[in-house]
């Protein structure tokens, strides 16, 4: 189908459940990269959608539920936040939608932000379609369109406060980035009171997938606190946010207000409270 035909409809299968989404307006580009497929669509409720390998990745309808989640947690749970010396380095592996990037450049303390991208396709389109990345001529930014992995593997030890994972599911190109290996190679990165932030996957589906990723990150560092959060344009509920602290810092206490489209200090909280079911089936086993 080349851009502009009409689109009726796309199929995500998941564990055998399937999303039907009627696609009334133009596809807005379909191809092949280097590493996976990649179409963006345009959708009545969802806005811009990009799918990757069949695989919704975002829309820009919802993406702020996700983006300022997996930012602003993190970073405002930080015990330190609030000091006014403080100075930030981020290293952020994937991301290539931008969306992580636009909240992490919202934060003046933040002094270098590192992007490696493996995809510089999803970069290129993703800015010239869906417009909500932050702004790659920034002069904090560096973009590096590489192997995350292999970034971090040579990355020189304590030069970042905080890596952000935004990477696509285990699989593929991504595969690597949830090995062992390369979780400690982010501990061995991260300054003395550093910390580590990822998407785990929808919970109800992916537990048997995940669940032992995070047993492996629990047994490296001091602390591991999951919260979760609901993406509407994800098929199974609740979405998992892991962040691994390198001091055992907790983070589940926001330091300061700073309310943003979807994100405040309640849902703050209110995010790090886990189900039954959650315990039992989801989160590692208590050390």
């Amino acid at each position: 189908m080349s851009s502009g035909e009409q689109a009726e409809w796309f199929f995500e299968s998941d564990f055998g459940v399937d999303i039907r989404c009627g696609i009334k307006a133009r596809l807005l580009h379909e191809g092949r990269t280097k590493f996976q497929e990649m179409r963006i669509y345009e959708h009545e409720l969802l806005g811009k959608v990009l799918v990757l390998d069949d695989i919704i990745q975002t829309t820009s309808s919802d993406e702020f539920f996700y983006h300022e989640m997996f930012v602003r947690v993190p970073l405002l749970g930080h015990p330190r936040w609030g000091e006014a010396e403080r100075e930030l380095d981020v290293l952020i592996i994937g991301g290539g939608d931008g969306g992580i990037l636009r909240e992490v450049l919202r934060y003046p303390k933040v002094r270098r932000v590192t992007m490696v991208e493996i995809d510089g396709e999803v970069v290129e389109f993703c800015q010239r379609y869906l417009g909500f990345n932050g702004d790659y001529d920034d002069p904090r930014v560096e973009l590096i369109i590489g192997d995350g992995a292999a970034y971090v593997s040579g990355a020189a030890p304590a030069s970042f406060d905080h890596c952000i994972i935004d990477s696509t599911d285990p699989g593929g190109p991504s595969m690597v980035l949830y090995t062992k290996e390369f979780h400690e190679h982010v501990r061995t990165l991260l300054k003395p009171d550093g910390s580590m932030v990822r998407h785990m996957g929808v919970a109800f589906h992916h537990h048997a997938i995940y669940r032992p990723i995070l047993t492996e990150i629990q047994d490296l560092f001091p602390r591991l606190q999951v919260y979760r959060n609901s993406i509407p344009a994800y098929v199974g509920g609740d979405m998992a946010f892991a962040c691994a602290t390198k001091d055992g810092h907790a983070i589940h206490e926001p330091q300061a207000e700073d309310p943003g489209r979807f994100y405040n200090a309640e849902i703050h909280r209110a995010s790090f409270a886990m189900s039954e079911w959650w315990k039992q089936h989801y989160l590692p086993e208590p050390r």
